[in-house]
């Protein structure tokens, strides 16, 4: 007898993850591709379609029956058309793209797309750290750094689709210039390329023994698991780094908490995913910097659905979106 399963699919800055999960927001199958954004965004589509194809082949052999597949993208996107239609900095050429056109024409079933960030929003609302809660904001840290919002349980989009750009809010007017072309954003902060250029910075200037063991004296080989590695030995470069990184994303994250009020601020991605309390130092810097009355009650949280919230998120989105 044919069960039924959800497909989705999660567009990163580095890799594709995609895969299947059943009601509960269970994983039944999950796998990934590298995205190669650098060739562009027609092979990137195509490489989109034959993921869709092969998510459905798999359900088939596995006797599972796909009412339609869910996309998360990053950039702004028109939910209704399925078309990439804001800026996307991380994927040159990929603003409007028509990924819901292309993928329904080719596997035969409703194609859903929305901003990736809301879709993990979606995802950790229904299935994770945020269960229950009927205002929630979602802030992803890696490639970029994305937002989502949730209100009444439902994805808060605004009124063109924009909405909770979390890593495009101004937190300095003299700032450094951002991939968006603004200046001063949270992502020229707090996105891992952002993280990776203040820590080679000041490894040029004090290469500490911890990092020099790490990275073998090459200090252009530093990345974000090594950083972490670094922390985890308690290197005060590496530290300061982290703190650093946290204090910008919770002064951004303390304005959006004093516009909306949420119930629970969720943040995911690599970096939260690397531990070190960083989570914890963000919730400090909100909690300082935002009223009271809005973090009275206010929970921060890590996410719980790792690298899997993408694409269980935008499983759903035909659903609940």
């Amino acid at each position: 007898m044919s069960k039924r399963a959800y497909a989705g699919i999660d567009i990163g800055g580095t890799n594709v993850k995609f895969g299947l999960i059943d009601r509960n927001g269970q994983v039944i199958h999950r796998e990934q591709r590298p995205t190669m954004a650098e060739k562009g965004p027609v092979p990137l589509l195509h490489l989109i379609t034959n993921i869709a194809e092969r998510i459905l082949y798999y359900a088939a052999e596995e006797e599972y029956t796909v009412d339609h597949v869910g996309v998360g993208s990053p950039g702004a996107v028109d939910f209704k058309t399925g078309t990439v239609i804001g800026p996307c900095p991380n994927i040159e050429g990929w603003t409007g793209t028509k990924i819901a056109e292309t993928l329904s024409e080719r596997i035969n079933l409703p194609v859903y797309v929305d901003n990736d960030a809301n879709a993990m929003a979606l995802a950790e609302s229904k299935f994770g750290a945020a269960i229950g809660a009927n205002s929630v904001v979602c802030a992803t840290v890696g490639t970029g750094i994305g937002g989502g919002i949730i209100l009444n349980g439902k994805v808060w989009r605004g009124a063109t689709g924009s909405a909770a750009e979390v890593g495009h809010v101004p937190i300095s007017m003299d700032g450094p210039l951002c991939a968006c072309g603004s200046r001063g954003c949270v992502e020229a902060y707090c996105s891992s390329r952002a993280i990776i250029e203040r820590t080679r910075s000041k490894l040029k200037k004090n290469l500490s023994p911890v990092f020099n063991e790490i990275l073998n004296g090459d200090i252009d080989s530093i990345n974000i698991k090594k950083l972490f590695a670094a922390a985890r030995k308690q290197d005060e470069t590496a530290l300061e780094v982290l703190s650093e990184t946290a204090y910008y994303l919770g002064i951004g994250l303390a304005g959006v908490v004093n516009l909306l009020n949420p119930e629970i601020v969720v943040i995911g991605g690599g970096i939260a995913d690397g531990g070190g309390g960083f989570v914890e130092m963000v919730a400090a810097v909100i909690k300082e910097r935002a009223w009271d009355s809005a973090t009275r009650e206010l929970r921060v949280a890590r996410a719980r659905l790792g690298n899997d919230a993408g694409f269980i998120g935008a499983a759903v989105l035909g659903e609940s979106g």
